[in-house]
C-alpha cells in the first residue's frame, strides 16, 4: 500500500506524519519545491521522495 503525502515546506510535520506509517506500507511524498528541508528529512526517515516543480496540491498529486 503507498501513502501519497503532498509537501510544501513540512519539516517539522513530516517526522510525526512518518512514525505513523503502518509497517509494510511506503510512504511517498511529493515535494513542490520546499525550501526548509523536508526532502531531506523525509528520505533520511525512509520515505521515497518524487520532486514536483509545478507547484500546487494537484500537480503533487498526479
Amino acid at each position: 500500500m503507498d501513502v501519497v503525502l503532498p509537501c510544501l515546506d513540512e519539516a517539522g510535520a513530516l517526522p510525526w506524519v512518518l512514525e505513523r506509517i503502518p509497517p509494510g506500507w511506503r510512504a511517498l511524498v511529493v515535494d513542490n519545491g520546499s525550501t526548509d528541508g523536508s526532502a531531506r528529512i523525509a528520505h533520511a526517515l525512509g520515505a521515497t521522495v518524487v520532486r514536483e516543480e509545478r507547484r500546487g496540491f494537484g500537480a503533487a498529486c498526479h
